[in-house]
């Protein structure tokens, strides 16, 4: 009797270093922009930038600049609430990043495995050594 169902758990590991070659300004803008057009995430009547910077970004978000590149988020702010508020601001874009990287590898390998046939995705949360995280579940049908 043929098998028609085969079931592969894989944990890919992928290097922090080609997880950053995927955060290119291209693929980054549109998603900080997303992100900073929120409800909340910025104060009443700021202005938000978001704009190409040599190989990266700057992002200005009223009197704060940050900066992105390499997948890194920096700030200039040295103290005060200025300080803290970029603070805050740097890390939810860093984890949005990290996110965004995520779901590009994802995206490539779903993409690689399109050539052998359809391929369908789930959003799901795992235990991963007892740290919970998003995972994506692609299944392909051939």
């Amino acid at each position: 009797m043929p098998c028609n169902l085969a079931v592969s758990i894989t944990k890919a590991a992928v290097t922090e270093e080609r997880l950053r070659a995927l955060l290119t300004p291209e693929a980054v803008q549109p998603v900080i922009a997303a992100y900073l057009r929120q409800p909340g995430v910025v104060g009443a009547g700021e202005r938000v930038i978001v704009q190409r910077q040599g190989d990266g970004l700057a992002v200005t978000v009223g009197s704060l600049t940050l900066t992105i590149s390499g997948g890194q988020v920096q700030t200039r702010a040295t103290r005060g609430t200025n300080a803290t508020r970029a603070q805050e601001l740097a890390d939810a874009l860093s984890d949005l990043l990290a996110l965004a990287a995520d779901t590009r590898f994802a995206q490539q390998v779903r993409a690689a495995l399109a050539t052998f046939g359809t391929v369908a995705a789930q959003q799901v949360t795992v235990d991963n050594g007892g740290v919970t995280q998003a995972a994506t579940v692609l299944t392909l049908h051939i």
